[in-house]
């Protein structure tokens, strides 16, 4: 049956009850990061701060992200997570305080996304460190596709949320929403049930060495490096757009929040159908096959999302880089979470994050850059061409990482 791996994930009540709590609370995070966004271009009206405030919510994960991977190998992943989502509620209903004592510049703005996105730097490598213990190893594909589902199901709904928030009411609203969102998945996580002793504990190494340690176990293995290549190639030149939208639809299409919630829920809408399809699909094979034909239409959609003015057709555009995307971001997390060792899954992962969603801080802050002077629409094309190359070149070597990432399937 089609659905059998994801109804197998489910039967694993860790995983259930962390998924229940983990809906509401990134429904929150998008309806935050719309609004934020949103409120961001409202305050400037400049492509550069709309790249900046991305900057600063993304560029705390090459920093903050690989210390915490060291921390989720060496304490307890689950009360790590619990206090860290305690203090992202608290960032959330700062911002909202100030936003109704107007107390808010662009200065303030930029600060407190920065540490948002220094909170969801430490988060990361920690939850998905914690997705291995929730399930058996059997359903870790299908549980890890369907935490993508979840995942954009919220950006798809939440952004639609955030934009009738702000126009009925305002963006401090849309905050609001995430901080008492972050109320479930604290709860969820306190009611899971993960056994410690199958954490297998690092060395006690010192914190430099642990992070050398770390990058040493991903360039030993070719086929892993090329991955994180992979990903990072996307990362950089891609995945910008997303963070930049509503700069377009700012200088591009002169709207509003609601074309900036349709944008994005395009996106978003086109990441649940990926995920949905690699949850039921259950299994590891094809995937780098799948990767990489995906690159490819991610990269096609991306230019013409940069070529076009036609709204209808920039949200036709923007479904399919959601679908593509998700299918290589999915794949790659699955096959890399399949790969490692427990012992090193806190340091392996923290740096996946940060070579995966790191490098989009130097790209906003570039593009955006670039698009203050020229424009958007020409840097963000030319971005997409540098990326197509590089992914000619990578492609050269997928026999590696078949061989490596399916060779169960063989």
């Amino acid at each position: 049956m089609a659905f059998a791996a994801l109804t197998a994930a489910f039967r694993n009540r860790n995983y259930a009850i962390y998924t229940g709590g983990n809906c509401l609370s990134l429904l929150g995070f998008w309806m935050q990061r719309l609004a934020v966004s949103w409120l961001t271009w409202e305050l400037s009206h400049s492509e550069f701060w709309v790249g900046a405030v991305a900057f600063a919510e993304i560029v705390p994960l090459i920093i903050v992200g690989p210390l915490f991977g060291v921390w989720a190998d060496r304490f307890d992943r689950r009360h790590l997570a619990m206090w860290i989502q305690v203090l992202m509620l608290v960032q959330a209903v700062a911002l909202f305080l100030m936003l109704e004592l107007g107390w808010v510049s662009i200065g303030w703005l930029f600060a407190l996304t920065l540490l948002e996105g220094s909170l969801q730097a430490a988060y990361q490598p920690v939850r998905l460190s914690l997705i291995p213990n929730l399930v058996a190893k059997s359903d870790l594909v299908a549980a890890a596709a369907f935490t993508a589902v979840i995942f954009n199901v919220a950006r798809f709904l939440g952004p639609a949320i955030a934009g009738v928030v702000i126009v009925w009411s305002s963006p401090a609203w849309a905050i609001l929403f995430n901080g008492f969102s972050y109320l479930f998945i604290i709860t969820a996580w306190w009611f899971v049930d993960v056994d410690i002793s199958t954490q297998v504990r690092s060395s006690p190494a010192t914190l430099t060495q642990a992070l050398v340690d770390g990058f040493r176990y991903v360039q030993r293995e070719p086929a892993l490096t090329l991955i994180f290549a992979l990903l990072m190639l996307l990362a950089l030149f891609a995945r910008p757009v997303t963070y930049m939208l509503s700069a377009f639809v700012g200088a591009v299409y002169q709207g509003g929040p609601q074309t900036l919630a349709l944008f994005t829920s395009a996106v978003g809408a086109g990441a649940v159908l990926a995920g949905l399809q690699l949850s039921i699909r259950g299994t590891t094979g094809g995937l780098i096959r799948a990767m990489l034909w995906n690159s490819l239409w991610t990269l096609l959609s991306m230019l013409g999302f940069a070529l076009t003015t036609d709204e209808a057709l920039a949200t036709a555009l923007l479904f399919v880089f959601g679908y593509s995307v998700t299918i290589c971001a999915v794949a790659g997390q699955t096959l890399v979470q399949n790969s490692i060792d427990d012992a090193m899954r806190g340091r392996v992962l923290s740096l996946w994050v940060a070579a995966t969603r790191g490098p989009p801080a130097l790209g906003v802050l570039v593009l955006g850059w670039l698009g203050s002077r020229y424009g958007l629409q020409w840097p963000f094309a030319v971005s997409a061409l540098l990326c197509l190359l590089g992914l000619i070149w990578l492609a050269r070597s997928r026999k590696t990482m078949r061989a490596y990432f399916e060779r169960d399937q063989h």
